[in-house]
């Protein structure tokens, strides 16, 4: 799976449907919403019916999903697209469903059988060679990636039948284990870095086997803080109308902006601070940092080079801060309305 922000904004709501009003834009705070994306639609999809539902300025996902995984994907309401970088970087969770004995062009059931092997294996050998891949490795980025080689999609060159060296990452997997194994067909769970591509990962475990295997199935489980047994199901989001297509609906729209998390809560895998003193809020509200009450804190956070919650006694999100950034241009602080 490819990391990375996926930005929609634009025109608050969009077009509705004929006959329909058009929906008041979405007033809250800004915060996340985890939704569990079902099987045979995009990511975009998904982030695009959402924005309808409350009329958003802007949205973006963390992370997307390939149309025929389903899974956690997680959404940046409004002003929560600013720290969509603190998203991003967080370790994922899977259950893999692996097919033994084809390996396909896409790594995944998408794609073309490339080559197929009557090779049988004992659990104890497979159990041998997934364990085998249990830490920090380099591994090759898909042909079929949205990754760019020479200023083009890897994707795009490989349609086109060129031929270009894969370039590798660094990633890392935290814990895998077999969960279930029924020739061909093996589940597996991952828990890995950001990052990493679970087809290829399928495909190295076929080969190391030497019977080839493909990805079947992929159910993203987790992103960081966040799991799908508390994510939103979007199946009852969009009642289908007939000749009109897809209509949000009275009753989606409740739902969702009851499943929002705000803004502090999303950020809860950072270390924070909170501010009482009304002079460092007020400072805080016109975009600076107070320079006594900076010093003060800074030592705490030493040895941390990431960002820090700064938060109200309220319990909200006023700004992050870098508090050992350094060199000019770097980011220090970055405001939220509170």
């Amino acid at each position: 799976m490819a990391d990375g922000m996926t930005m929609m904004a634009g025109k608050a709501g969009g077009p509705h449907a004929a006959g329909t009003s058009p929906r008041a834009p979405f007033a809250g705070e800004p915060g996340v919403l985890v939704v569990d994306k079902p099987g045979g639609v995009s990511s975009a999809v998904i982030t695009a019916r959402v924005k309808s539902v409350l009329a958003l300025r802007k949205i973006g996902h963390t992370g997307t999903l390939d149309p025929f995984a389903t899974g956690v994907l997680v959404l940046c309401l409004n002003e929560a697209t600013r720290v969509a970088d603190q998203f991003i970087n967080l370790g994922k969770a899977y259950l893999a469903s692996l097919r033994f004995g084809e390996e396909t062009d896409t790594l995944d059931r998408t794609g073309t059988v490339v080559r197929t092997s009557g090779l049988v294996f004992s659990r104890e050998d497979l159990v041998e060679a997934i364990d085998s891949f249990r830490g920090p490795c380099l591994q090759k980025v898909p042909r079929f990636s949205a990754v760019k080689v020479g200023g083009q999609r890897l994707y795009k060159l490989s349609r086109k039948g060129i031929e270009v060296e894969q370039p590798e990452r660094e990633v890392c997997i935290h814990s895998i284990e077999l969960r279930s194994f029924d020739w061909p067909e093996a589940v597996i769970a991952v828990s890995c870095s950001k990052g990493t591509y679970i087809r290829q990962l399928a495909a190295d475990i076929g080969r190391k086997l030497g019977s080839g295997a493909h990805l079947s199935a992929l159910r993203r489980v987790g992103v960081g803080p966040f799991d799908v047994e508390s994510a939103l199901s979007m199946d009852e989001l969009w009642a289908q109308s007939p000749g009109s297509g897809f209509v949000p609906t009275a009753m989606a729209r409740e739902r969702v902006l009851r499943a929002i998390v705000p803004l502090n809560d999303a950020l809860s895998h950072l270390p924070s601070t909170v501010v009482v003193e009304e002079q460092v809020l007020v400072m805080l509200r016109h975009g600076h940092l107070d320079p006594v009450w900076e010093r003060s804190k800074a030592g705490g956070f030493s040895e941390y080079s990431g960002a820090v919650r700064i938060v109200t006694e309220a319990g909200r999100l006023a700004a992050l801060w870098w508090p050992n950034a350094e060199g000019s241009g770097s980011r220090r602080l970055r405001v939220f309305p509170f």
